[in-house]
């Protein structure tokens, strides 16, 4: 999966099907207490698609849940055609229609497909393990999709026919982050951040767990009263490296000053210029203040909401230009580096891409070129020195010349 590898988790691909499937089939039953400018306007071809894609996981769920199933040679030409076919669904939602202007969905749908290639690629080749792999953490990308913003429902507990208990807290708040229950979501994580033995036991699961608590405390359920129940339970636990409890402490103080500000019902209330200014403040702000490891995680969450929020409602017409959105994309990406651990390692680089995009050889194409860049070199760079492969100097290459010129 080279850079593109997701940092989520290994849950059984369940979750990504019953995900689908409630945001398809059980939207229309189930009102958010927000408005959902995204799922409320997804077109009959988007939702159709989703739908396909839903019964070709379905297909694949039974073998790439069973390890011994997947490999045995009577279900091979089974599981191939079904990888062939939920590759061949996966490009055509990449190319459908998304439901909304939020540039998010396009990006994670592309990846989503480069994934599935690869995964059809290595059942070709006979590397089967991964690609039962890869298969098992497309989840990465319904979370991802799901916790952008406060938009879409909030669903109660769902019979999707699978118990979660036998899996760990993490993998629990997971697949109820994946089919949208986050109250139960937050319930499994916060229940595996008090746990004393799970973080002796699996501190790396621990850790996903509290950030990922908290992702969905500030960006879905903009709730500061959540989020800091989620950094005291991080303080409590005896078992907390330090390095989780200094982030736990920087948390409460941002929290304590988010929790100080006017209140709204929704990031709706705020106007378009608003939602810019103050996404940008917050990531400013957080970035003067990240020195000596002290970590921004909730003004760059908050930041992060208030961006897609206001790319979802401003779609950029065809053919047309806009230095807004290319702000808005910029912003986005600086908020999504800040944040990659909890995001696609390399999903700032596709919002610097379509920051160039948008508004070419302008003052803010050269700083998403400047960034892009950075990001591209670390990710290649090692003890060894660079080592950037051909087709990502190529990349750089033309995004330079597009953002910057010749």
């Amino acid at each position: 999966m080279n850079r593109f590898f997701p940092s989520f988790f290994l849950v059984p691909v369940i979750a990504l099907v019953v995900a689908i499937s409630a945001c398809t089939s059980k939207e229309k039953e189930t009102q958010s207490t927000v408005p959902d400018p995204g799922h409320d306007q997804t077109s009959p071809t988007w939702s159709a698609k989703m739908q396909e894609l839903s019964q070709a996981l379905n297909r694949l769920l039974p073998l790439v849940s069973d390890n011994k199933a997947f490999n045995d040679p009577k279900n091979r030409d089974a599981i191939d055609d079904a990888a062939l076919r939920l590759k061949k669904l996966s490009h055509q939602v990449s190319a459908a229609e998304k439901p909304s202007a939020d540039p998010a969905y396009d990006s994670i749908a592309r990846m989503l497909d480069e994934d599935l290639s690869r995964a059809v690629s290595s059942l070709a080749s006979g590397n089967r393990d991964f690609a039962r792999l890869t298969i098992r953490e497309s989840i990465g990308y319904c979370i991802q999709c799901h916790t952008q913003t406060a938009s879409g429902p909030n669903f109660p507990r769902l019979e999707l026919g699978f118990d979660p208990k036998p899996l760990s807290p993490l993998g629990r708040g997971d697949f109820f982050a994946a089919t949208r229950q986050f109250d139960s979501a937050l319930e499994a994580y916060v229940t595996g951040v008090s746990d004393v033995a799970y973080a002796k036991r699996d501190v790396f699961g621990w850790e996903r767990a509290a950030r990922s608590a908290l992702a969905i405390a500030v960006r879905f359920k903009q709730s500061p009263n959540d989020a800091r129940a989620i950094a005291n339970s991080v303080l409590k636990n005896k078992a907390a490296p330090d390095s989780l409890r200094t982030a736990a402490t920087s948390w409460l103080k941002s929290i304590d000053e988010w929790a100080a500000q006017p209140k709204r019902k929704s990031l709706k209330d705020l106007p378009g210029a608003i939602l810019l200014s103050t996404a940008e403040n917050l990531i400013n702000k957080a970035d003067s203040q990240s020195e000596g490891g002290k970590r921004q995680d909730v003004p760059y969450l908050r930041a992060s909401a208030l961006l897609h929020q206001w790319l979802a409602e401003n779609p950029l017409a065809p053919g047309k230009v806009s230095s807004d959105r290319a702000k808005a994309l910029l912003l986005a990406g600086r908020a999504a580096e800040a944040t990659r651990e909890l995001n696609f390692w390399t999903l700032h680089e596709k919002y610097y891409e379509l920051c160039i995009d948008t508004l070419p050889k302008s003052e803010t194409s050269k700083a998403c070129f400047n960034r892009l860049g950075e990001s591209v070199m670390m990710g290649y760079t090692g003890s060894s020195g660079l080592n950037l492969p051909a087709d990502e100097a190529s990349r750089l290459a033309r995004y330079k010349e597009k953002a910057i010129g010749q």
